[in-house]
């Protein structure tokens, strides 16, 4: 019973006490001085959805309940016309990612009335983007792993990159050739190793893990790490002994986007905070922290906004889907009820 709550803190919700103040307002500096300080953060002015140009094939895919159970949808970046990619009333269908071809999407399903962080439950699975060949890629305990979960493809298609479990408490780097064969350890020390994702140049991960002087299983200290293909050369890149999950590289490789869990145990969720890394020297800039659950940063085409699902305290019922300008300004609501969850979106 004790694994199965400690997996569910992988996701959105974090029930971790820490000793730090929710108004704080630098990245701690002790084992990193390079790190800038984090200036107190402006005034995010919330505005009506508006329609914006959307490049050529660009569209938002993402995960909602709309119809009762977590399906895979596809609709503009504006939110504009929703399509239902996948249908099956036997699962929860999430975690969607798009293949840098744009033909195919990865996604993980869990039985019917779980949740989309059911990592013990989980199968990959890819289906066309225009809904059809559905294909179970790895199934639920396949490889001896106890859990699976956050797959992403590599820019040239050819692999994925994921996180499993093959022991109890323990999550490590494997990679995978694009159709779940021939899994590859990746990562090489003792560690919790989460949230895997490339460079646009394929050569890089960024991940999530504990610091190598760390030996205990406490998720608050969770920091960003890059490495290479072969899981060497780890460089981190967060020093804030706060918990930093689910990073994501920007198309123009200047930036480092992820979660930052900001006060644990507030009304289950927690508060979370976006925040964007220069990807070659760490320093971190504040992009939204206005004490609600921020999540799941993914990067627009041009890598001048970032797309995000949000719950906001005493107002929303769920999580639904917002994105903001990378300096701070524009927050706005692309769509969503609050009676539906729409949430974890990729872009294509």
């Amino acid at each position: 019973m004790l694994f199965v709550f400690f997996l569910f803190q992988i996701g959105a919700c974090g029930l971790t006490p820490i000793k730090k103040s929710a108004t704080r307002k630098k990245i701690h500096t002790k084992e990193a001085p390079e790190l800038v300080e984090i200036k107190t953060p402006k005034k995010v002015t919330e505005r009506p959805n508006e329609v914006i140009a959307a490049s050529p094939n660009t569209k938002l895919i993402f995960s909602s309940n709309r119809t009762g159970n977590l399906e895979i949808w596809i609709a503009n970046l504006d939110g504009s016309k929703p399509l239902q990619l996948t249908d099956n009333i036997n699962y929860e269908s999430w975690w969607p990612r798009v293949s840098p071809d744009r033909k195919k999407v990865l996604f993980y399903r869990s039985p019917k009335g779980t949740d989309e962080n059911s990592y013990d439950k989980a199968s990959l699975w890819q289906i066309d983007t225009t809904g059809q060949n559905e294909l179970e890629l790895i199934s639920s305990g396949a490889y001896g792993w106890l859990s699976q979960g956050m797959a992403d493809w590599s820019p040239d298609g050819l692999q994925i990159i994921l996180s499993a479990s093959p022991k109890k408490n323990t999550w490590h780097l494997y990679m995978v050739d694009s159709n779940g064969k021939n899994p590859t350890l990746i990562s090489k020390r003792k560690s919790w190793f989460v949230d895997p994702s490339w460079s646009p140049d394929g050569n890089t991960l960024v991940y999530c893990a504990f610091p190598e002087d760390y030996d205990g299983a406490e998720l608050k200290h969770l920091e960003v790490f890059t490495s290479d293909l072969e899981g060497n050369n780890e460089k981190r890149l967060t020093f804030d002994e706060l918990r930093d999950q689910r990073p994501y590289w920007s198309p123009d490789s200047q930036w480092i986007a992820f979660e930052t869990q900001i006060q644990p145990l507030y009304w289950l969720h927690g508060k979370w905070a976006l925040r964007i890394a220069q990807a070659d020297s760490g320093k971190t800039i504040e992009l939204i922290n206005d004490g609600n659950v921020n999540n799941l940063p993914r990067w627009g085409p041009d890598s001048s906004q970032i797309y995000f699902h949000r719950l906001k305290f005493h107002e929303d019922k769920n999580f639904n889907l917002w994105r903001i300008n990378i300096d701070g300004t524009n927050l706005v609501k692309i769509f969503g009820k609050s009676s539906n969850k729409d949430i974890q979106v990729d872009i294509y």
